[in-house]
């Protein structure tokens, strides 16, 4: 019996499959890592919507305008203002989008809701 005439199989993935998933990988990661500033901020926004539209002291809607831009002041965020709020019966809400450059020819847009609880 020759050893050679037994076909082993391969198992797991190949060179050229390897470098797929991890150049995958890697455009993802990269839009991940790109992409985190952008919700970090978001997250800001929407703490401080929240948190001034729920304050008893802010009644009118120049204080809250007022309120907004000091916190983003403290969060340095400056581009979004108070005068982009949106308040409604007793809800404070901002919509905006932020474009982040993947490359110099690819763009990522971003449309962000922040709007505080009832």
């Amino acid at each position: 019996m020759n050893i050679y005439s037994k076909r082993s199989h391969q198992h797991g993935i190949g060179l050229i499959g390897f470098l797929l998933v991890l150049t995958a990988f890697g455009i993802l990661g990269t839009v991940a890592l790109k992409a985190m500033p952008a919700y970090m901020e978001y997250y800001s926004v929407q703490a401080t919507v929240n948190r001034i539209a729920h304050d008893p002291l802010l009644q009118n809607d120049s204080d809250i305008r007022t309120a907004f831009d000091r916190q983003m002041q403290v969060d340095s965020i400056h581009d979004m203002s108070g005068r982009d709020l949106e308040i409604s019966g007793g809800v404070v809400a901002m919509h905006y989008q932020k474009k982040i450059a993947l490359t110099d020819t690819m763009t990522l847009l971003i449309d962000f809701d922040a709007a505080s609880k009832p």
